[in-house]
């Protein structure tokens, strides 16, 4: 078991890789905080009227899938180089901990570290600026939270239990988008965030395609009626359940994908 994981040593890869980072790290999260704050100030203060929580929840995503995709573009960055591949693949710890650690280093913080260091910068900007001028409309996380609220009504328990669902699934994107780019890095040596975009646009056109042709071509749809539901789609809920379940197993393929990638290199 020590060959595949072994907490301490992990526990020290770990220290180590934060020591090596630690400048970049700090730095980072410096420029962010900075630029985010400067830039919600000046939109306020050119703006006569207040930030609307749309246009907010607008920003919130365009800032968020930027800073993502600069996160995740960084995993398995020795790959792209002969010697630091060479470096990287005989440091003694085991394939499943370098995986492990690029994975959490990347992805996890996408997908989680980032969405709340970009709320942390809203928040700071908008408390100080609030000092500054009372009259900016600043509500904290209202603009997030009242999407969630709306998006969540529902007027009977069928109809909830298929938004628990949709939102279990739109909960994944991130992540989903996040292992697609990983992946992608681990599989190409030169310009792994374009041809992961492409790959992404091609898989997900290839199933739109497939759904149109079973539902179009081979007039699947015509035999699909209230009375005769086709076998997973026979309600909402159970449609969003078999999505979801997809979703789950797409994720996992991409997961094993870069880690057997790695494994290859080693070999």
């Amino acid at each position: 078991m020590d060959n595949i994981f072994n907490a301490q040593r992990f526990k020290q890869y770990l220290s180590l890789e934060f020591t090596y980072q630690k400048q970049l790290i700090y730095y980072s999260i410096s420029s962010v905080i900075l630029f985010i704050g400067l830039g919600l100030f000046f939109i306020r203060f050119v703006n006569d009227e207040p930030i609307t929580e749309d246009d907010l929840f607008g920003l919130f995503l365009v800032s968020y899938v930027i800073l993502a995709i600069v996160v995740v573009n960084r995993s398995f960055l020795a790959f792209r180089t002969p010697n630091q591949l060479i470096t990287y693949l005989t440091f003694p710890v085991s394939q499943f901990e370098k995986f492990l650690l690029e994975y959490i280093s990347t992805v996890i913080v996408a997908a989680f570290f980032v969405p709340a260091l970009i709320l942390f910068a809203y928040m700071v900007e908008g408390e100080i600026h609030q000092l500054l001028n009372p009259n900016i409309g600043y509500t904290g996380l209202d603009f997030l939270t009242n999407v969630i609220k709306k998006g969540m009504v529902s007027h009977s328990e069928s109809e909830a239990q298929v938004k628990n669902v949709v939102a279990f699934i739109l909960c994944l994107l991130p992540l989903s988008l996040s292992n697609v780019i990983f992946t992608g890095n681990s599989f190409f040596k030169k310009l792994p965030l374009i041809k992961s975009i492409v790959f992404t646009g091609l898989y997900i056109t290839f199933h739109v395609f497939l759904i149109y042709f079973i539902f179009e071509k081979m007039n699947v749809g015509d035999y699909v009626t209230n009375d005769h539901p086709l076998f997973f789609f026979n309600t909402a809920y159970s449609a969003a359940i078999f999505i979801a379940v997809y979703v789950v197993i797409a994720n996992a393929v991409f997961i094993c994908s870069s880690f057997l990638k790695l494994k290859e290199k080693e070999i």
